[in-house]
């Protein structure tokens, strides 16, 4: 080992050591109750602050503009891998830095500014993400938003029915941040075709219950699925959306900017030789 890896935090800087420490102690001495935060492994801290963390990785594995990849490709496909095989769909995309970017980039593939979109209002449980006025989700696109009723405090799907009939959304989001019920998430599905609209189910504070089976998967009936690899998957901090399409589903391609602008480089006739890929976008911490 180089002899400057052997350096603690301690002998660099000594005053964020102590702020390290500090907080390591304040979260063993306390009772945390955010539901966006949970305790990761000795593993997951020592993988977060390894060589990897020297690496740039723009593209995908195999086709980067990067030089020296052999390995992180290696751990990238990996990834790509487990959540393939957690959460039972056929693609995943395992690349942006938290749950907020993943449904960015969600919005950014299915819609263009000043399309409807439609979302669980933020006062009720949802997400800034979702389309709340103070997101960017809210300013570059026109938000319209459910909530919950006042007496069982449950989702009011006829409301959510009535308003997707009368605002015709593009993009529906369901899930949120602070929703103790089950979500029903074939409902969701059902209305959001009925309306023609694509459906996106964040399970960010869920996942790891429907990956144990313990909450109804959104998998079968969402375009896309978005999530966290923290929470209560109680990995490092990163984002994560996976899909598996519906048989009856008509396969759509979704591609990040980057990957549209390689494609106007393309002929025509090989364009049109491409073949549609499933909708899918898999958003996630390598690690």
């Amino acid at each position: 080992m180089h002899h400057s890896l052997a350096k603690t935090i301690a002998d660099v800087d000594p005053e964020i050591a102590e702020l390290i420490a500090a907080e390591e102690r304040r979260q063993r001495d306390s009772v945390r109750l955010i539901a966006s935060e949970n305790y990761v492994s000795g593993a997951v801290l020592a993988a977060t602050g390894s060589v990897l963390t020297n690496k740039y990785s723009e593209g995908y594995p195999g086709k980067r503009y990067y030089e020296g990849q052999k390995y992180i490709d290696r751990v990238e496909q990996l990834c790509v891998d487990r959540a393939k095989a957690l959460f039972g769909v056929d693609h995943a995309n395992a690349q942006p830095y938290s749950g907020s970017p993943a449904n960015l980039a969600v919005y950014f593939a299915f819609c263009k500014p000043g399309d409807t979109i439609m979302g669980m209002g933020l006062p009720a449980g949802g997400h800034l993400t979702h389309g709340w006025n103070v997101s960017i989700t809210g300013t570059y696109f026109r938000s319209v938003q459910y909530g919950v009723r006042r007496d069982t405090q449950r989702i009011d799907m006829d409301e959510v029915r009535e308003l997707a009939r009368k605002e015709k959304p593009k993009l529906m989001y369901c899930g949120g941040t602070a929703i103790p019920r089950t979500i029903d998430f074939a409902v969701f599905g059902e209305i959001a075709r009925e309306v023609g609209a694509l459906l996106c189910a964040d399970i960010a504070h869920i996942a790891g219950l429907i990956a144990a089976g313990a909450h109804p998967s959104p998998v079968a009936v969402a375009d896309v699925v978005s999530t966290t690899t923290h929470k209560t998957l109680r990995g490092p901090r990163g984002g994560r959306s996976t899909k598996r399409p519906p048989p009856s589903s008509r396969p759509t391609r979704i591609r990040s900017s980057r990957m549209r602008r390689c494609s106007r480089r393309r002929s025509s006739s090989a364009a049109s030789r491409s073949s549609p890929v499933a909708p899918t976008i898999t958003l996630s911490s390598p690690i």
